[in-house]
């Protein structure tokens, strides 16, 4: 028996923010689990002719565990919150 609710899909992340740098990636990280703040991280390749070696992280989460995430965030240091670029945008793709 089907239940009303398997034929509902939701899309409601949100692209939080982003960095490029893998330490900052791992304390954005600490911090949101500390949290409870579900996300995922969507990766982007370097441009071809870029200095970059590590991409791009995207972290994205949820709506309503936006303001959640907003207020995790200021725990960290200054000298890490300045490498971080808040995006807040829907994300545009579908992954179902």
């Amino acid at each position: 028996m089907e239940t009303a609710y398997q034929k509902v899909k939701v899309h409601n992340e949100l692209e939080w923010c982003q960095v490029t740098d893998i330490t900052t990636k791992e304390k954005i990280e600490k911090i949101l689990l500390k949290n409870r703040v579900s996300y995922f991280v969507k990766w982007e390749k370097p441009k071809l002719f870029s200095n970059e070696k590590f991409g791009t992280c995207i972290f994205c989460v949820n709506q309503l565990q936006k303001e959640i995430a907003d207020e995790a965030i200021r725990d960290l240091d200054e000298d890490v919150k300045g490498k971080i670029k808040f995006v807040n945008r829907k994300v545009e793709k579908t992954f179902y």
